[in-house]
């Protein structure tokens, strides 16, 4: 089916695919030639990315294999290296850095900024979990390389900690202050 679309001075022509044939990613040719890295063989080359950033791949390990916590300027980054049950055999790279909380005021312009930001991002892309915003990176392991592990741990600290300079600067205020933490197990 071919549609025509007109928006924003653009003619665009789409087309589009009412059903994928069943074997639609088996029969393209190039298919074939992906490998699917599972963790034991990713995780020497995310090790060598932390390594490259002078610090100790053992201190960054999280409580499971495949996890790996690191600090990069302002920006707690978080890596992850996993298989879902969903998709038995296949494996996931994930590199994201928590961003800030959704703020109590002006959060329609907040989302907006969001959405902008969003657009000039490569590579990664800001989301929402839980009342947090986060800069994330997520894809299959299939032919991962050193240089795009390296990239991708890059660029998420770099947004995570350029945008969360912007975001708490022009929204000084809108967040609520936390309640103080009870450490002494009395009343507060």
């Amino acid at each position: 089916m071919l549609m025509e679309v007109n928006t924003l001075n653009y003619h665009i022509n789409v087309v589009a695919i009412d059903e994928l044939p069943a074997n639609f990613y088996l029969a393209r040719p190039h298919y074939k030639t992906h490998s699917i890295m599972t963790l034991q063989e990713i995780t020497p080359l995310i090790e060598t990315s932390l390594t490259g950033l002078k610090v100790d791949p053992a201190a960054c390990r999280g409580q499971k294999p495949g996890q790996w916590t690191i600090k990069i300027k302002d920006a707690t980054v978080w890596i992850d290296v996993f298989s879902s049950e969903a998709n038995q055999g296949k494996w996931y790279f994930q590199v994201m850095s928590p961003l800030c909380k959704v703020p109590n005021r002006k959060s329609a312009e907040f989302f907006q900024d969001l959405l902008e930001m969003n657009h000039n991002m490569y590579g990664s892309w800001m989301s929402k979990k839980d009342g947090w915003h986060y800069v994330l990176c997520l894809r299959e392991t299939v032919n991962i390389d050193q240089s795009e592990i390296d990239a991708t741990i890059d660029r998420v600290a770099f947004y995570s900690t350029d945008y969360y300079s912007k975001l708490s600067f022009k929204y000084q205020g809108c967040w609520d202050p936390e309640p103080p933490v009870n450490t002494s197990g009395g009343r507060a």
